[in-house]
C-alpha cells in the first residue's frame, strides 16, 4: 500500500473511508488538513482508490493528519494498548486493557490536550500521544516529567493508512513506543561501545549530489544487480523529480536528501543517504518510502568526490556501492 489519502472528514466531521462514500465531489468529504473539499476517486479497478484535493489543490500534511486522526480512533475502539518494555517496577509493560477511553480532552489541572487517554486496570491514569510530525516536547513534556505522568509516545510515521494494520501494529507490537518520563537507567555492561559520530566526508558526498541535481539530474539503476529485470538507467529529472531537500524528514525517516515530484499527485518520494557501511536487512522506513543508500568504500578519497559524480551517474564504481530499497521490478 502506497501514500494515498484513503481516508478523510465527512460532512459531519467523521472519519470515512474513500470506498464507503459517493463517487466524486458527491462525497461531501473535506481535507483533515487544510479542510479543502476532496473528490472521491473510487470508481476504477487498477488504481487504489483514494481522494484527491479538487481543483488540483496540494496539501503535504493530509496524509499525515488522517494517519493521526485513524491512530486514535482505533485506540479508542480497541481500549486495549501494548506498552514498551520497562525496566522498572514502577512502570507498566505488555498488553493492558483501558476503560474510560477519551480523545483529545483538555485537562484543566495540567493545562494540556493529550492525544488519547484512559484508565488501566490498576486504576493508573494513562495518556497516549501519536508522533507524526512533531514530537511532545517543550512545556508539555516538563509538566508530564514533573508529574511523573504515566504517558507514552507512539511512532505512527512508519504505519500504513489501514485501520486493520493500525491496530495490530497497536495492540501486538512493542516497537517504536516509549515512555515520555525517564525510567531508573538499567546498569551498563562493561566494555559498552561508544559512537564515532558522523563523518565529514559523507556531508561533503551529499552536498556534491545536491549540486548535481540542482545543476541537472540523477541517474539511478535500481534494477542493475537482477537477474530477472535488464539494466536500465533511470534519469530522475525524466521522471518528474524537480525538488531536493537536504537534511528533510518524511514521516520520521530522515533523508541527506529527500527527492520527490512536486507536479505530481504521486509525490514517489525516495530518501538519498551517504553511509559508511551496508544498512542491515531490518530496519523501518515509512510506507511509499524508497531508498537509496551510497556507501563510500575505505579506498574513497575526498579529493574525487565531485569528479565521481559529475556525470550525474549513481553507478556503483570507485569504491562506491549503491543500494537500492523499495524499488518495484
Amino acid at each position: 500500500m502506497g501514500t494515498f489519502l484513503t481516508f478523510a472528514l465527512d460532512e459531519g466531521g467523521a472519519l470515512v473511508h474513500v470506498d464507503d462514500v459517493a463517487k466524486g465531489m458527491k462525497c461531501g468529504c473535506h481535507c483533515p488538513h487544510c479542510d479543502a473539499p476532496l473528490y472521491a476517486k473510487n470508481a476504477g479497478q487498477i488504481r487504489e482508490h483514494h481522494f484527491a484535493h479538487a481543483h488540483g489543490h496540494e496539501c503535504e500534511g493530509a496524509y499525515e493528519s488522517s494517519l493521526h486522526l485513524l491512530a486514535k480512533e482505533v485506540l479508542q475502539e480497541a481500549g486495549r494498548i501494548m506498552l514498551p518494555q520497562s525496566n522498572s517496577g514502577t512502570f507498566p509493560s505488555g498488553l493492558v486493557r483501558i476503560h474510560n477511553v477519551e480523545v483529545e480532552k483538555w485537562d484543566e489541572h495540567y493545562g494540556f490536550r493529550p492525544d488519547v487517554e484512559g484508565i488501566m486496570d490498576n486504576g493508573e491514569r494513562l495518556l497516549i500521544e501519536f508522533l507524526v510530525s512533531h514530537k511532545v516536547d517543550g512545556k508539555k513534556r516538563q509538566t508530564i516529567v514533573d508529574n511523573h505522568l504515566k504517558c507514552i509516545e507512539i511512532d505512527i510515521n512508519y504505519q500504513a493508512l489501514d485501520r486493520a494494520e493500525l491496530k495490530e501494529f497497536l495492540t501486538v507490537s512493542t516497537e517504536d513506543r516509549k515512555w515520555i518520563a525517564p525510567m531508573p537507567l538499567a546498569p551498563k555492561k562493561a566494555g559498552g561501545s561508544f559512537s564515532y559520530g558522523r563523518n565529514s566526508l559523507y556531508e561533503k558526498t551529499r552536498d556534491v549530489l545536491k549540486e548535481v541535481f540542482d545543476k541537472g539530474t540523477l541517474l539511478i539503476h535500481p534494477f542493475q544487480y537482477s537477474f530477472s529485470h535488464k539494466d536500465q538507467t533511470f534519469d530522475l529529472r525524466k521522471l518528474g523529480y524537480d525538488v531536493c531537500k537536504v537534511n528533510t524528514k518524511y514521516r520520521g525517516f530522515k533523508s541527506d536528501l529527500l527527492l520527490y515530484r512536486s507536479q505530481k499527485e504521486n509525490k514517489g518520494y525516495i530518501s538519498l543517504n551517504i553511509r559508511g557501511r551496508r544498512r542491515s536487512d531490518v530496519y523501518k522506513r515509512p510506507k511509499g518510502l524508497r531508498i537509496i543508500d551510497v556507501v563510500l568504500g575505505y579506498d574513497t578519497a575526498s579529493d574525487g568526490i565531485k569528479k565521481r559524480f559529475e556525470s550525474s551517474d549513481l553507478a556503483s564504481n570507485f569504491g562506491t556501492i549503491v543500494y537500492y530499497f523499495g524499488f518495484k521490478k
